[in-house]
Parts: C-alpha cells; sequence; structure tokens
C-alpha cells in the first residue's frame, strides 16, 4: 500500500512539471521583481533578497528552491539593472538559472509612472542518475548522468504604479532559443494600499497566473502593516494552498520574513506544508523608496 501511494505522488508530480516550467514559490509575496523584470530599481538604492523555499516537506525528493535577487537604479536616471539566480532541486533534477534585467520608468505625470523591463537568462538543467535506487545492479540506463541541457530566454514585463496603486504583467519565457515543447507562461499582479489609522495598513493584492496546457492559477492576498515594522499576512493559492507569511524589519535597512504554504490540493496527505524564508537587505535611504514597506 505504501508504494502505491508513492508511485500515485510521483505521478502527481510529473503531472505539474508537464504543466508548468517556472517554480512555484512565494517569493513574489516579498518582492515582486521574483515575478516582473519592469520592477527592477523601484527601491533606487540596491535592494537584496536571499530566499530559501523548501516544498512539501516530509517528502523525500520534494522540491526546494534557493534565490538570489537583486536590483538598483543606474545612471541615466529612470534606468535600473538587475540580477535573479535561481537553483531549484526536485528529485533527481537540478536547475540553475541566471537572468539579468534592464528596466526603464517614465513618469506618466506626478502621480503614475509606467516601467518597461526585459530579462533575458540562461537555464542550465542536469539530471543526477546516482541517486536512483537501482532494484537491477548495474543498470545501464542509470550507470551514466544524462548531458545537461543548456537553455536561452527572454522575458518581460510592464509594471505601471501610483503611491497607493500597482499593477503589472509579465511572461519569464517570451523567446526561447531551443525550445522543447515550452509552455508559455504569463502573470498578472496587482495590488493598492489602504491606510486604516495612523499605524495601520492594509495592502490587498493578487496574482493571475497563466501557463498553455495549465489549470488558470489565481493568488488572493491581504497584508496588514503595523507600525511599518511588522507585515503579517494570509493567501490562498486556488485548490493550490492556503499561505500564511510575516516579514519583520529589524531595523531600516534589514528585513527578515518566513512564509508558510499548508497544502490543500492533492497532495496534502503527503507532506506536512512549505517553508520559505526571506532576508532582505537595503544599502540605500529607506525613505528613497516610492512607498517603503509597502510595494
Amino acid at each position: 500500500m505504501r508504494v502505491l501511494k508513492y508511485i500515485s505522488v510521483l505521478l502527481i508530480l510529473s503531472g505539474n512539471l508537464l504543466s508548468q516550467h517556472s517554480s512555484l514559490t512565494s517569493n513574489y509575496l516579498f518582492n515582486l521583481f521574483a515575478v516582473n523584470p519592469a520592477y527592477a530599481g523601484q527601491k533606487k538604492a540596491l535592494d537584496l533578497n536571499i530566499i530559501y523555499r523548501k516544498q512539501w516537506a516530509g517528502f523525500s525528493g520534494s522540491p526546494q528552491n534557493i534565490s538570489l535577487l537583486g536590483s538598483m537604479e543606474i545612471r541615466p536616471k529612470n534606468l535600473s539593472v538587475g540580477l535573479q539566480y535561481d537553483n531549484d532541486r526536485i528529485g533527481l533534477t537540478n536547475t540553475n538559472s541566471v537572468r539579468v534585467s534592464l528596466a526603464y520608468r517614465i513618469k506618466i505625470n506626478s502621480r503614475h509612472t509606467i516601467s518597461f523591463g526585459l530579462m533575458p537568462g540562461y537555464k542550465r538543467i542536469y539530471y543526477d542518475f546516482s541517486k536512483v535506487r537501482l532494484t537491477t545492479e548495474g543498470d545501464n540506463v542509470y550507470i551514466a548522468n544524462t548531458p545537461a541541457i543548456n537553455l536561452f530566454n527572454s522575458g518581460a514585463g510592464v509594471f505601471y504604479y501610483t503611491k497607493k496603486i500597482y499593477f503589472g504583467l509579465s511572461s519569464p519565457e517570451i523567446i526561447r532559443s531551443k525550445t522543447n515543447g515550452a509552455f508559455h507562461e504569463f502573470n498578472a499582479i496587482g495590488g493598492c494600499i489602504i491606510k486604516v489609522k495612523e499605524n495601520i495598513t492594509l495592502k490587498p493584492s493578487f496574482l493571475v497566473r497563466q501557463i498553455k496546457n495549465s489549470p488558470l492559477q489565481v493568488d488572493l492576498n491581504i497584508t496588514g502593516y503595523f507600525n511599518d515594522i511588522l507585515g503579517v499576512g494570509f493567501a490562498y493559492r486556488h485548490k493550490e494552498a492556503v499561505v500564511a507569511y510575516c516579514d519583520f524589519s529589524i531595523n531600516k535597512k534589514f528585513k527578515v520574513g518566513y512564509a508558510f504554504d499548508y497544502s490543500i490540493g492533492p497532495l496534502k496527505r503527503f507532506n506536512t506544508g512549505t517553508h520559505e524564508i526571506m532576508l532582505n537587505y537595503f544599502f540605500g535611504k529607506f525613505t528613497d523608496a516610492p512607498t517603503p514597506r509597502y510595494f
């Protein structure tokens, strides 16, 4: 019976791998640059994030991700650059990707700004067969590892914002130099800032993700900020998970965050949840951000 359970989980995992080509994480709850290259440089000075995610804890070979994201404004004014590195591991698969972004902001008027971003990138996929437990010793199929798969791609995004609202459209892989049945992905994000009291602010937000040959994914989020130091929020990922997250500003430059995903989908019986940890350091004046601490 236990063997049948593991087989069923692997079948579900294989279906997910076929239906999506980018990591499904809660990173964007801490930094919108994770899903939209046009967000790069919004805080002007260097904004650096390190995020670790362990998905479906309690299940051997479950996905884990390490992300490094950084962006800043450069000369001439309104031009920004960014870098995103990801290491994704799931079972035998090890994927490393590096993407750079270039964004340019245009002020429509004194209150409205729009930003456009491009993000070319490189991805290397490697399958480590040494981790396979063989029933037949010396099986030639699994003696050697498969050659690495190298892919070059390019994403793009647009990000519109005021001091109180934002909306963005993006795709992580619009152009790929080498394709093997690529599934194009499009993301829409949006949110607004609601001042409840002097020391309490609410930020409702959403993410809509469309991947070809995959169900539409919708995330609905609500975040509360208290004294501009503590942020606490909840998210509902349609038919996938309920997420609780928080971030705490140790000082005006250093922030830590944590997110916990509770599975409500087909894999909920096989895992104890997903954990995500974030460290953020801002190298400039905190007041440089157009809407500090909120987006």
